[in-house]
């Protein structure tokens, strides 16, 4: 515990000795709250738990020994340190503020040094209940072992023979080693260290005693009993470890009202330690319940959730295969593009020298027009003209190869949806041959935000599914359309249709109406795919008249999603 979580309540209703109190402990860094009367008092610890309660015997309407008794009845106060503080000098005070479960009892006439150790004390024995994990429990029903230790023989006797009246089962020994030897082997409740003993006195005693006490997590407490009555030697003691310090010149009956206050601590420290064990044994109890429980739900839905990871592994590697072999058909488009288009460009490049060559003759030759030459010259121009439209043609077909083979634009980006389908429609014309006739109707602003390579891999496996469901003559209609917020790419075919239970499966991986060898089943289920990873949806239908509809629609703010 931190010297700033320390708080301390001091119950005084004379003002002058309330601030001198406050400034004494603000001094020594610690907190302190105060409270005029026993009223106060209760109602501040309504709401407030401290560590320690200063109180002054004399309090108007009800006494400091009354009040302890309160604290002590409450549960949830019954543990508190508390220290009560008087101006009189009777035996009978003292005795009656300790019996009222006061942990200890100082005079208002102690020097300020003195009755410091005696707090700084008592809230050390606070910060090791808050620090130690472990304590040995005692039984109500036995007798508290209290050890003494005492050189006189004498004293010894007397003593033990007053604490046996009392009911206790009392140990004795002459030596400190003695003491520590017993208690490194058993248990005590409390006990009494004379100060002045030969080989090792109270204070060194105390020290290892402890020591011994922190080391075994067994909390038991120590008193020092001595003859020399001194304000050095208290604050001594009270340093080398000990709980309290008593005169042995003074009346017995306070020794046993020491002996009894410190025992009372040490019940309520074990009794406060049973119950936090037991809560503690019940929160293990529940936690371990329902970790239990959770296993068990993690169990059964084991076999779910590896039958899922095992679906989404084949769905991810039937889309790597395919996406792998669309790379290959990209790259293989893209080559066959770069080698036809070097030739094109010399072709076309001595093509166009060709024909200004024959337009600078083109006049002499026309003077002999009737001739058989200036007819070859015209047939010539003629057959120019016819090789620059299939080359026009065949660079035509280059630039959508190229379109259609954008590899590198994985990334999303503004696209013209129009280049990409007719190169689509450029890679698939040996399919349609001459029995499909495909028809295109493009919307006004063809312009997207989108990713072109896998948008081009759906609008052709769209029309590849077209194809096959056209068995020999047909017709296939792609047209775009656009609104304020979507824009929709429609296949339609004039083919035989799907039937309602087919409908429903076609976007699952590996389903196929195909015969086998002519179909995986991924296509479209890498299209469903590809249309989620753009924020859209896919829709079909059958038509009236007969084959299905495909609608791609995308969403116009994808750039904003992307981007947000």
């Amino acid at each position: 515990m931190d010297r700033e979580d320390e708080l301390v309540l001091v119950v005084e209703d004379s003002e002058t000795q309330a601030l001198k109190m406050m400034a004494l402990l603000e001094e020594a860094g610690i907190r302190a709250w105060h409270s005029a009367t026993a009223e106060d008092a209760l109602d501040y610890l309504g709401g407030n738990r401290p560590n320690l309660i200063v109180i002054d015997y004399h309090l108007p309407w009800m006494r400091g020994d009354e009040l302890c008794r309160q604290i002590r009845m409450n549960s949830a106060t019954s543990d508190i340190l508390v220290l009560i503080l008087t101006d009189d000098a009777k035996d009978s005070v003292e005795r009656q503020g300790l019996e009222s479960g006061a942990d200890d009892y100082v005079p208002k006439s102690v020097e300020s040094d003195a009755l410091m150790a005696r707090i700084q004390a008592l809230l050390r024995n606070q910060k090791r209940r808050a620090d130690t994990s472990h304590r040995s429990q005692v039984s109500y029903f036995q007798k508290h072992r209290v050890a003494v230790v005492d050189d006189s023989l004498t004293y010894l006797e007397y003593l033990k023979k007053e604490l046996e009246h009392d009911g206790y089962d009392v140990v004795a020994f002459e030596h400190g080693e003695e003491a520590l030897d017993y208690l490194t082997k058993m248990s005590c409740d409390c006990l009494l260290v004379d100060l002045v003993m030969p080989k090792m006195n109270g204070f060194e005693l105390c020290l290892k005693l402890d020591n011994l006490r922190t080391r075994s997590g067994s909390w038991f407490p120590l008193l020092m009993v001595t003859g020399r009555d001194s304000k050095e030697d208290m604050m001594h003691a009270l340093e080398a470890g000990a709980d309290d310090f008593v005169s042995k010149s003074g009346d017995i009956a306070i020794l046993r009202a020491r002996i009894r206050a410190l025992l009372r601590r040490k019940v309520q420290r074990d009794e406060h330690e049973r119950i936090s064990n037991e809560f503690r044994g019940k929160e293990l109890e529940v936690v371990r319940e329902r970790t239990e429980r959770e296993a068990a739900e993690r169990r059964g839905a084991l076999a779910e959730q590896l039958e899922v990871a095992n679906q989404e592994l084949k769905e991810t590697q039937a889309h790597l295969v395919q996406a792998a072999k669309m790379a290959s058909l990209g790259e293989l488009v893209a080559g066959i593009a770069h080698e036809i288009n070097n030739p094109l460009a010399y072709v076309m490049s001595h093509l166009d020298t060709i024909e200004r060559v024959l337009d600078g003759v083109a006049n002499t030759i026309a003077t002999h027009s009737s001739t058989p030459e200036a007819k070859l010259f015209e047939k010539a121009q003629v057959r120019l003209g016819d090789m620059r439209g299939g080359l026009e043609r065949v660079r035509d077909l280059v630039v959508k190869l190229r379109t259609f083979s954008r590899l590198d634009e994985g990334a999303f980006k503004k696209v013209d949806m129009r280049e990409n389908i007719e190169s689509v429609l450029v890679i698939l014309h040996h399919r349609f041959g001459e029995r499909i006739e495909v028809e295109t109707s493009y919307a006004g602003d063809n312009v997207i935000w989108c990713s072109p390579a896998p948008l081009n891999q759906v609008v052709m496996n769209l029309l590849s599914n077209a194809i096959d469901a056209i068995e020999s003559d047909g017709n296939i209609q792609v047209r775009t359309e656009r609104d304020s917020a979507a824009f929709r790419i429609v296949v339609a075919d004039n083919g035989h249709g799907l039937a309602p239970e087919i409908k429903e499966r076609i976007f699952e991986p590996f389903f196929t109406t195909k015969s086998i060898g002519k179909g995986t089943g991924l296509g479209l289920a890498i299209t469903y795919r590809i249309v989620q990873s753009h924020r859209g949806r896919i829709d079909v239908r059958n038509r009236e008249l007969g084959g299905t509809e495909f609608i791609v629609t995308i969403p116009l703010n994808l750039a904003e999603i992307s981007n947000g």
